[in-house]
């Protein structure tokens, strides 16, 4: 067997399965796919989320002291103890969006 009929034939048997194209496809989509760019935008897409959680779960405790107050027919200091904790929420989302 001559080189030009090996290196043809080891050629073929390589390309012709398709194993080292589709590996070298794999590499190259993998290099340019730019997943790294959506790192950071999934942690602040999470950040909101917890932060949108910690304010709906602060809404319905508001609504429990309010539904409690109109029960009794009086204020106590559930109230107040909940405005400390919704200006403590409002003030952290400030600061937040300072910071971006």
């Amino acid at each position: 067997m001559d080189e030009l009929t090996l290196a043809g034939t080891i050629g073929a048997c390589l390309f012709g399965s398709g194993g080292v194209v589709l590996w070298l496809l794999n590499r190259y989509a993998k290099k340019h796919d730019e997943r790294h760019c959506y790192q950071k935008d999934l942690k602040d897409i999470k950040h909101t989320i917890n932060l949108v959680q910690t304010g709906l779960v602060m809404a319905l405790e508001n609504d429990k002291v309010i539904f409690k107050s109109l029960r009794t027919h009086e204020i106590n200091g559930e109230s107040e103890e909940q405005e400390r904790k919704m200006d403590d929420y409002f003030l952290s989302l400030l600061r937040a969006k300072g910071e971006r």
